[in-house]
Order: structure tokens, then sequence, then C-alpha cells
């Protein structure tokens, strides 16, 4: 302690503190100064390499532990006042004799997604950029063999963030007046104009709010101007994913089928994919609508076409070099917010689908180096309310609250994104191909801790939960996605402790009852959320996002009522029967939702378990739940031959699968093929079914 008491105090880098120790580079720049010259190219390189390295040993120092943290501070010289570095990585360390024995690949396999620069913003993107003699810029990295000897030319104007802001703003304003001017068009790309507002507004007021994927600004006025970030696919797609939460019988193919609506357009799309060849070049109004085509197939519950339309996209982010962010000025302020908004919300997008179909992600946390800093906060305050049909009788209409509400769009999208970063290091340490059980053990509890930071850090107005006696938190009706932001994080407790319950040769190692209590707690978290939302604006028009995370909660209130439930039908009966039934509404505007409901109801028959209609008198009152017979409710598993109790194995040893593969019951539940085979196998991962 006392050597890195020393170091931090008299050692003077980045700029950060005040000592008299100058680093090399640092006094060449200084004596250069002294004798009235500019500073070289070379002095400046050796600076810059200089900080980089001060920095990536603080990182170093606070990612390590005791053990690693001594040997850092042991390669780090002082000499006549200056600090060296040592270039070659320090002496590695003996690992303690009470944790597992790690083999170097799983090592580095365990960290190497979560290494990195501190700051999105930190990153010189310049090294992946490249010229071409027309000076159009691309995005070939260092290695590329088309690469150009060019750098781009980069604007020397500093960004003045508040003038840039305020830019944003105000023609965000200009800009939704001149809306309106729309509304005198006899049609859009084909499209009656009355039935195209129709579709906007819905999309405006339902799906854009999800991850602000169409920065409505540009697409509405290149729509009107024919400039780059509205195009006829675009438009096309936001009608056919609008479409599902229309009750126009003019947008279904067949008046009596609810699933065909938007048939059409989802038909146009395809058409202008191969007329237009729109997957041999890129464009950001291409991208936006592949992934909004490709949320709404995997909601409609035809995967493939939405993974292939998704991938597509995620292509695309990188084809447009959107993961590597540039700064803000006056010259480049709408560009940068748009290439902002479509890379954070292609990668939320890439973790939800993971997750859906138990698949791999495209985008890694190595990759999210793009300020999450949106200029324009013009939707922040705006007032929401569910839109309303003119055009249907007010008779039919649900009684809708008269107050309107914030919808606070950009803070939830800003925690959105990184709740989305904790989701990726959940996928990446319990639910991947080859996940181990030492990788889940070391890291429960700092995914676990930065979860709970997640929370506790959350600012007020995005805080909801109705249970809670505090106002602040169980304020009456915040947005829909503000609900669906509070639902998906409980969701992720539950997907980050369930694996400790339901494999055997984890329960000696993380005490069982603690985990299935957060995932209890958790559960009935999302249930009372997804009851507060369907009370103040019933979930017809929901996003598919919460269907999921009332999925998940069914997982777990299945269980407990199976293990509770005698001749009498019990409070855990009565939670399930709500999840259940506001599943089955989920699955009006999403059809796909209807199998994972199959799934619950699959288990329930199984186990003797009857839906109630007593409505939930408190889904937080105390609870009596036997944990050791819900625990014995799992498959128990002996050791392998020739192993010892207790000893670290790989997940995919367990009952012959991979349970955090494809067949785990929350990873992958939208696969389309093998129904009958994908079912049972949930069941027996879930412990509700024994072996035959």
């Amino acid at each position: 302690m006392a050597r890195q008491r020393y170091w931090l105090e008299h050692v003077n880098f980045a700029g950060l503190g005040r000592s008299n120790v100058i680093p090399s580079g640092q006094a060449a720049a200084h004596a250069s100064a002294r004798r009235g010259n500019a500073p070289s190219t070379a002095i400046v390189n050796a600076l810059q390499n200089e900080k980089r390295q001060f920095e990536e040993m603080i990182l170093r120092l606070k990612k390590a532990s005791p053990e690693e943290r001594d040997a850092l501070l042991e390669s780090i010289l002082v000499e006549d006042g200056s600090v060296k570095l040592k270039r070659s990585s320090p002496p590695p360390f003996t690992p303690s004799p009470l944790g597992p024995k790690k083999s170097n690949r799983e090592t580095k396999s365990h960290h190497s997604d979560d290494d990195g620069i501190s700051s999105d913003e930190d990153l010189d993107v310049l090294p992946f950029l490249s010229v071409d003699e027309g000076g159009k810029v691309d995005t070939f990295g260092p290695s590329s063999a088309l690469q150009g000897p060019t750098k781009p030319v980069i604007s020397k104007e500093s960004p003045v963030t508040e003038h840039v802001r305020n830019q944003l703003i105000a023609n965000a304003i200009l800009q939704r007046q001149r809306e309106h001017d729309i509304r005198c068009w006899q049609e859009i790309y084909g499209v009656p104009v009355e039935l195209a507002i129709h579709l906007l507004d819905l999309h405006w007021n339902r799906q854009h709010h999800s991850f602000l994927l169409t920065y409505r600004p540009a697409v509405m006025r290149d729509l009107i101007q024919n400039g780059p970030y509205c195009s006829e696919f675009l438009m096309n797609a936001i009608f056919a994913c609008s479409c599902k939460y229309s009750q126009r019988i003019e947008v279904r193919d067949n008046p009596v089928d609810p699933e065909t609506a938007g048939g059409r357009f989802f038909a146009r799309c395809d058409q202008i994919l191969a007329d237009q060849s729109l997957l041999n070049s890129s464009s950001i109004a291409t991208l936006v609508g592949l992934l909004l085509l490709g949320s709404t197939y995997n909601a409609l519950g035809q995967t493939s076409k939405g993974w292939l339309y998704t991938g597509y996209a995620l292509r695309m982010v990188y084809d447009l070099g959107l993961h590597l962010d540039y700064k803000a000025t006056t010259a480049n302020a709408e560009d940068i917010e748009i290439r902002r908004r479509v890379f954070w919300g292609a990668f939320i997008c890439d973790k939800l689908q993971s997750l859906y179909l138990g698949r791999p992600m495209a985008i890694h946390i190595r990759d999210t180096h793009v300020s999450r800093n949106f200029m324009d906060t013009m939707e922040e305050k705006e007032l929401w309310t569910p839109y309303v049909d003119p055009r249907l009788p007010s008779d039919s209409l649900p009684a809708m609250p008269g107050t309107p509400t914030p919808i606070h769009s950009v803070t939830t999208f800003q925690q959105l994104c990184l709740l989305s970063k904790i989701m990726t290091k959940i996928i990446n340490r319990f639910y991947v191909v080859g996940a181990t059980a030492a990788n889940a053990r070391a890291s429960l509890q700092s995914i676990d801790d930065a979860l709970i930071s997640w929370k506790d850090n959350l600012p007020s107005d995005l805080n909801f939960e109705p249970w809670s006696d505090n106002p602040l938190t169980a304020q009456a009706r915040p947005a829909p996605n503000v609900m669906i932001l509070n639902a998906l994080y409980y969701s992720l407790v539950i997907l980050l402790h369930r694996p400790f319950i339901a494999d055997g040769h984890l329960r000696s190692a993380v005490a069982p009852a603690s985990s299935w209590k957060r995932c209890t707690s958790a559960a009935k978290n999302i249930t009372s959320i997804v009851l507060a939302y369907k009370s103040a604006y019933t979930l017809r028009g929901a996003a598919y996002l919460l269907s999921y995370a009332v999925y998940v909660a069914c997982t777990i209130h299945v269980r407990n009522a199976a293990a509770t439930d005698g001749s009498q039908p019990s409070e855990n009966s009565s939670i399930l029967s709500a999840s259940l039934h506001s599943l089955d509404e989920l699955s009006l505007p999403n059809s796909g939702v209807s199998k994972t409901a199959s799934i619950i109801r699959k288990i329930m028959a199984d186990n003797g378990l009857k839906l109630v209609s007593e409505p939930v008198i408190d889904i937080h009152s105390p609870s009596s739940l036997d944990l050791d017979a819900i625990l014995r409710m799992f498959p128990s598993k002996s050791p392998t031959q020739g192993q010892q109790p207790n000893q670290p194995e790989n997940f995919d040893q367990s009952y012959g699968m991979n349970p955090y593969g494809p067949e785990d019951l929350l990873y992958g539940t939208g696969a389309a093929n093998g129904d009958g085979i994908r079912i049972t196998c949930l069941l027996i991962n879930l412990g509700l079914k024994e072996f035959s």
C-alpha cells in the first residue's frame, strides 16, 4: 500500500494531480516550449503514447486483485524522478489455493469482452478511417489491404456542446411544425395520406420510443425533400411495423384475421429490397428499416426472417462505421446524433435478439466506444398520451388517462444502453456454448453488483416500483417505455441468478435459497409492473420486450406454484394466473408470444396446475415458500465418472445438453423448429419433468 500511495501521489499523468515529477515525454515538450519552438510531431506522439500507457496502467490497477496490484506496481520504475513503464505484461501472479485453477485460455476468454478503454468517448478512430481518391471516407482499419494512405480530413472546429444542443433542439421543433404540410398530400409512396399519417402517428407514439432508431426531424424532413435519411423502403417498414398496433380493418389482408395486419407492406418491403438491390450497399435508411422489420418479425414468430434482416442491419453498422464515434460540431451535429442513436439502437436490438433466439450476438462490448451523449433532448420532457385513432367511435375506446406524462425518451434510452451492456456480460458468462461453471461463479458477484449499481443510480423519474410505499417510485402512471425499462431490469436479475439453481453442480458453490429468493422477488416485481401497465394503458399496444419479461417471470411463478400448491390454489397460483393472462393479452399485437405462453401451460399441465380466476390481492404480501421443496424439483446430478464432487466442470456435461445454450428455458424462446422435442428439453432443464 505504501508503494501504491507514493506512486499515486507523486506521479503526474494525463494532466491529473500536482507534482514536480514529469514523465520523459512531457519533459521534452516543456524543454521545447522553453526554447520557443512548437513541439514536433514526434514529441506529440510520444506524449500521446505515454498518456495511453498511464491510462492502461490505471485501468489495470483498478481491476486488479491485491496480488495483481503488487505485481503491477513492481513493474513500474522510478528513476531520477521519471516514471518508466515496462512494455511487457507484468509477471503473472499465483492464484489463491482457495479458488479453482483456470487455464490461460479460460482466463483470457473470461476477461476478453470487458477489455477496452474506460470511456466511450476516448477512442481514437483515425487509424480505422480511410479516404479514397474521390474524397470518400470509408472504414478500413490498419490491417486492411484497402486502406488508403490519406488520413480523412477532420474539422478543426472545436465542439461547442451547448450551442450544438440548442441548434438540434431548435431544428427539431421547426421540423415538427413543418410535418403538418404532409397532410395536404394525396399519398405517401402509394399509400393514401390519411392511412399513412395514421401509421406514422402510431410509430412515433409506440415503436419509436423503444430504441430511438428513427430520428424524427431528419426522417420527416427527408420524406419531404427526398433526402438520404428517408426512403421508400424505410417508410414501408414503418407502415408494416405499425399495423400490428392498428385496429383498422383496412390494414389487414384478411379482414377477419388480425395476424394478417400489415401483410401488403411487408410484401412491399421485400419487393423494394429486391428491385432496388438495397442489400448491395449500406445506408442509414436501409439499416433502420431492416432493424424495425427484424424486431417485428421476431415478435410475430417469424424468427428466421427476423434473424436474417437484423443480421444484414448489423453488418451495415460496421460497413457505415457507426461503431467509430466522431465529435459533434455545428457542422456535423445532426449526422453525429443520428449515427450515435442508430448504433446504440442496433446494439440493443442485437442483445435482445440474442436472448430471444438463443444465438450469438454480433456487437460486443469492445465495439461500444460510441458516446451516449445524445444532444437533441427535445423529446425528453415531451408529454405523452396513448394514441387515439380519430376514426374509431369513442365508445369502443378504453378509458384513457386524462393527464399526460413526460416521456423521458432520451434518458430512458441512455439507461437502456447501459443495461444492455450488462446484458451482454450475462449472455457471455452464462448463456453461450462453452460457458463454464468456474466463469459463472467468478462473474456472479461482479455482474450482480453492476445490476444493483445501475438500479441505485437510476434517475428518480425513471425508477418505477408500483409496490413501494414511496410515492416517488410508486408514481401512478409513468410512460410505457419507463415501465418496460424497469421490467427488463428485473428479468435480467432472474437471468443472472436462475442458472445457479437450475444446475446441481452449482448448488454447492452458491447458496440456492438466496438466488431463488432473488428470482422470486424479481418475478413478483415484473408481474406488478405489467399489471400497472395493463391498468394504465391496456396491453393491446405493448412492446414485445414486455412480453419477454413477463415470460421470464412466469418461469419462476410456475415453479413456486408447483412446489407449494396442495388441494387448494395458493397465492403463487394466483400470481401465475395473472401473469399468464397478461401474456395472452400481449400476444394480440405480438402473435409470437403465444408460443411462450404455450410453454408455460405445458409445464402447468404436467404438474397438475390449473388457472385460477381470483384476483391477485397483494402480490408482495409475505408468502410461505418451501425452498427445500422447490429445490428438490430440480433434477439431481451425480458427478461424472472419475470426477470428484464439487469439481469444476463444463456446463455442456449437464444432462447431456448445454443448459445455457438453445435448450435453456430463458435463452432462445423463439426457435421455430423442433417444438415438440424442444419443449420436452425445456421441461427437463427446468426440473419439472423427469427423464423417461
